[in-house]
């Protein structure tokens, strides 16, 4: 009954039956009787009101409903789009990516398998023997397989670039296994699908915990007939976390044709962040694991 009708109800009751109305601490009684009912109603839904927001709010804080005002909720920390969870020996898009625990994993090729025993009879890489630690077979694509090679932790070894290289083997109609390329160092980087060319960057100046902004030079490494990427550069990807700031930055690719490789001049650019850099580490996010940022040379 809404409040009109029960007004109308009692007086109704009043004028219909003066003689038999109560007296006046009885019909305070009744008053108070019909008010407790309501403030009941009342708490009642406004319980469940406040129940049903907390329950949104606990779900928005979970990341589950978006919040009015907000779109799509993203949990905190989350790398934008274009990073993956893969990494990848070679940044122009050559190598395929692959799960970086094989990094760490280091899992041997069975040498028992064909591509095994090629790799250490038949089909040899530029890499002496002596100084191969073992094979990890990163993926196989179609007639090509892609490995690493765990070098020896020996001066000779090191001499050659490092602890890790990469070999390229394809396989012939009647299953054997040819070597075709490689003996490279791999330095793992993160891998991005959106097609851009990965940057390198240095500090152009020292930032200062209170600065909002980082002044960096972008190089890139891609033949480019000596052209500088500064009318290329994209949006750097900024990723903040506890006590480091990541930043990565990549360029648009040059339109197909033939360039040649003299290297190319650095590009500047200013990163403007969020929140003053406070005293987190500043680094790289091109590689894996990301390195920290470096004054320009």
């Amino acid at each position: 009954m809404s409040d009109a009708d029960l007004e109308t109800a009692l007086r109704a009751t009043l004028a219909g039956r003066a003689a038999d109305a109560p007296a006046g601490d009885e019909l305070a009684d009744t008053v108070t009787r019909v008010g407790t009912a309501r403030r009941r109603r009342r708490r009642v839904a406004g319980a469940v009101a406040v129940l049903a927001v907390g329950a949104v709010a606990g779900l928005a804080g979970r990341g589950l409903v978006p919040v009015a005002g907000d779109g799509d909720p993203q949990p905190a920390g989350t790398p934008p789009a274009a990073v993956t969870d893969l990494v990848t020996c070679n940044m122009y898009n050559e190598w395929p990516p692959f799960d970086p625990v094989l990094l760490t994993e280091r899992p041997a090729l069975d040498p028992e398998s064909d591509l095994g025993i090629a790799v250490r009879t038949t089909a040899r890489p530029s890499i002496a023997a002596r100084l191969i630690d073992h094979w990890t077979l990163i993926d196989q694509v179609g007639s090509t397989a892609y490995l690493l090679i765990w070098m020896k932790d020996t001066e000779e070894a090191r001499s050659l670039g490092g602890e890790l290289a990469t070999a390229v083997y394809t396989q012939a109609a009647d299953g054997s296994w040819a070597y075709q390329g490689g003996g490279g160092g791999c330095e793992p980087q993160r891998y991005f699908d959106d097609g851009l060319m990965p940057g390198w960057w240095s500090l152009r100046t020292v930032p200062s915990p209170d600065d909002t902004s980082v002044d960096i030079e972008v190089n890139s490494d891609e033949c480019s007939s000596g052209q500088s990427p500064a009318d290329r550069l994209t949006e750097p990807i900024v990723e903040y976390r506890a006590d480091t700031v990541l930043i990565t930055t990549r360029v648009e690719p040059l339109p197909p044709g033939g360039y040649t490789c003299p290297g190319s001049p650095s590009a500047p650019l200013t990163v403007h962040l969020d929140e003053p850099l406070g005293d987190r580490q500043l680094l790289d996010g091109q590689w894996y694991p990301p390195r920290p940022a470096t004054p320009e040379p």
